[in-house]
């Protein structure tokens, strides 16, 4: 009885270590964003054009976040248009980012991957990755991590060429600004829940452009900068796209 108790024992343990540990591995292409909470916006003062100060990144509002996927960098052309079958950009390469790309172009892109666009809170979360500054590495720009004026020699770089952020991404400043899927107001951050917040309920006029583009300043690629998208890509026509998956896709 002894000896057939030590078996069970050792046949137990053996199964135990002998049986393979399942690792979580994001999907091809994306990285994981772990869950936590962060400040969202600035205490900070500064001018988007002159005479026009940067309110709508106010006030400073803690803000929580489920864990996600989110795209390692910008979507290529190529792979743009491998989905949608053209290329609205202005500056053709197959590694460089896609740009001029409209909102519901955007939308469709990430929907026909089985992705989506990231919530305007979950795009800052991701972006300063675990920062409190202007700049996810700290308070000043480092060209090290952003393709912006001082550097791109006034033109786009293929994707993923600069250093990632903690969270392991790349081109969140800089490169073109991204699509989120948040309606656009100046206010809402005034009346904005805590727990992953969706951006406006009614209807807006426009959505929202995060990140910069490789033609902007360093006050103009700040984590905290926000702009309203036109929907017709034209204004603001550096606008590229990253997507988002939440953990447990929907069926």
């Amino acid at each position: 009885m002894k000896k057939l108790f030590i078996l069970i024992v050792l046949f137990s343990t053996f199964f135990i270590f002998a049986t393979p540990v399942l690792a979580e591995n994001p999907p091809e292409g994306m990285v994981k964003i772990p869950t936590g909470c962060f400040m969202m916006g600035t205490n900070n003062v500064y001018e988007y054009e002159v005479g026009r100060k940067n309110g709508r990144e106010r006030p400073v509002h803690q803000v929580c976040i489920d864990s996600f996927y989110l795209d390692r960098h910008e979507a290529a052309q190529k792979e743009y248009v491998e989905v949608m079958g053209k290329n609205p950009s202005y500056f053709p390469g197959d590694n460089l980012p896609v740009e001029h790309v409209k909102f519901k172009e955007a939308q469709e892109y990430c929907s026909l991957r089985g992705k989506r666009l990231p919530t305007e809170a979950e795009w800052e979360y991701a972006a300063r990755a675990g920062g409190v500054d202007d700049y996810p590495w700290g308070p000043e720009i480092d060209g090290d991590y952003v393709w912006y004026d001082l550097n791109s020699v006034r033109k786009p770089h293929p994707v993923g060429t600069r250093k990632a952020n903690a969270f392991g991404v790349h081109d969140m400043l800089g490169s073109v600004w991204e699509w989120v899927s948040d309606w656009y107001s100046d206010h809402y951050y005034e009346v904005s829940p805590r727990d992953n917040p969706q951006g406006p309920q009614e209807r807006q006029s426009w959505h929202v452009i995060r990140g910069g583009s490789w033609v902007d300043d360093p006050e103009n690629i700040r984590v905290t900068v926000r702009y309203r998208g036109d929907s017709d890509g034209t204004y603001h026509f550096l606008v590229g796209v990253r997507c988002a998956r939440d953990l447990t896709p929907s069926p």
